[in-house]
């Protein structure tokens, strides 16, 4: 990751007097690629896939709120500690009584020398931004970088939280599942298996999986407000699968979780279709 941020922060150094960071992205953008001979093969490719996050919004990235891990700001030391221990997360957002009221986030590194006797999770806590879903992820990443703030909760014009962005999240975008996001097609987004499991991303959106596999929520679920793939896994364990189980639901379908790592359901597999879908 420091490796990522000097190439994007020297490159666009040398753009200096020609114009704010962000000028220099949206001229990138509307000239649709890279001039600039002096950079290696793996420097363009990260900068291409920079530009390739111009239609993607907060919504896109986002984890859901149905996936956000959180902590109540009364939480004992323990109580925080183990929370990070099982879910194997740096940083946690803390609430005051739902998850509509956040306060802000703590970091595991912060607890490291804390004690148990004078302990109060609010004198550890670190700003968070709130954003809306519609926040195009190219302005929340310079937002970022210029504030220094690694988390931000994406919030309905209500006011009530959607879901959840780190800084994490768009590094990784940018250098690892990039692809994935920008050439996603109906083809990489949605296909079906040789042994007619249906392979989904855990982002997708469950309207748009009903449409081709047909209805699956139940009222309750419906009710639930219950938007992706993985928040309604998520909804029918209570906690991110580990790769390789089988979730049952109650249409008789299973859930395949091909993909996932500590935070978020990446991959899913739908099992127990019928044969003509």
């Amino acid at each position: 990751m420091k490796e990522w941020f000097t190439f994007f922060y020297s490159f666009f150094k040398k753009k200096e007097g020609e114009g704010s960071l962000r000028e220099t992205l949206e001229e990138l953008i509307e000239e649709e690629e890279v001039e600039d001979t002096s950079l290696a093969p793996d420097e363009r490719e990260m900068l291409t896939n920079i530009l390739h996050l111009r239609d993607l919004t907060a919504k896109d990235l986002m984890i859901t709120r149905a996936e956000i891990i959180a902590v109540p700001y009364e939480s004992s030391l323990e109580e925080v500690k183990t929370i990070f221990k099982t879910n194997k997360v740096m940083r946690l957002p803390v609430y005051r009584q739902t998850l509509d009221e956040i306060l802000g986030y703590v970091h595991l590194r912060d607890l490291l020398e804390a004690t148990s006797k004078t302990f109060k999770l609010q004198d550890h806590m670190h700003k968070i931004d709130f954003i809306s879903p519609s926040m195009r992820v190219l302005d929340l990443l310079l937002k970022m970088r210029s504030s220094g703030e690694k988390v931000a909760i994406v919030v309905d014009e209500y006011g009530g939280v959607d879901g959840l962005v780190t800084m994490g999240d768009l590094v990784e975008e940018i250098v690892g599942d990039i692809q994935d996001v920008a050439q996603m097609s109906t083809s990489l987004y949605f296909f079906k298996r040789p042994d007619g499991v249906v392979v989904v991303d855990g982002r997708m959106d469950i309207e748009d999986l009903e449409e081709h596999i047909g209805p699956l929520r139940t009222e309750e679920e419906k009710e639930e407000d219950i938007d992706t793939v993985g928040g309604l896994v998520f909804h029918l364990t209570d906690r991110v699968p580990q790769r390789g189980e089988l979730i049952s639901h109650p249409s008789g379908v299973e859930f395949e979780i091909i993909e996932a790592d500590s935070r978020r359901i990446k991959r899913v597999g739908v099992r127990g279709l019928p044969s003509h879908e």
